[in-house]
């Protein structure tokens, strides 16, 4: 894995705030309308979702930003491959989007996906409850290496933010 060097990387923070949840919070450098854009066109979401080290990568990346609209991400990573998908159900930009996420090949009805955007200042609290039909499948999840994959992604995210910028 990259060793992070990302700021706000100690401010990540994983809590199960329920028997069927998982919160995640993080502070960004940058705006809250920055921060939604990177994390919802693909031109930026290959450079940051997923990207755990070498041999990794995201060759598919479809957004359709709208309420109804899906998403599918495939990542690529040194044993194969695995995809996720999902369906956007709000879009408040840049303060909430909510969406579905199932790892495919598993059945519906996966998690429901809440992300709020707060400004604090000139920074962004980025904080995301994923919400499971059960505490099983929240569990596995949890078990699954999810937490250190994420920091992870979201450090790339961070560096993402401070390329763009520092190019305007």
């Amino acid at each position: 894995m990259v060793v992070s060097r990302a700021a706000n990387s100690d401010s990540f923070v994983v809590t199960t705030p329920s028997p069927t949840e998982i919160c995640i919070a993080r502070l960004f450098d940058a705006p809250p309308q920055l921060v939604f854009d990177v994390m919802t066109r693909p031109e930026h979401v290959k450079l940051w979702w997923g990207a755990l080290g070498e041999g990794y990568s995201v060759p598919i990346c479809e957004i359709d930003l709208r309420v109804g609209g899906k998403w599918r991400y495939v990542n690529r990573h040194p044993h194969g491959e695995v995809a996720f998908r999902g369906e956007y159900r709000e879009i408040k930009r840049p303060g909430r989007l909510v969406f579905t996420e199932t790892m495919e090949p598993h059945p519906e009805p996966g998690s429901l996906v809440t992300a709020i955007f707060t400004e604090e200042g000139r920074k962004t609290r980025l904080v995301i409850t994923a919400a499971y039909p059960n505490q099983e499948v929240r569990d596995m999840v949890l078990g699954s290496g999810m937490e250190t994959g994420t920091a992870t992604s979201y450090d790339r995210l961070e560096d993402r933010l401070a390329e763009l910028q520092q190019a305007s």
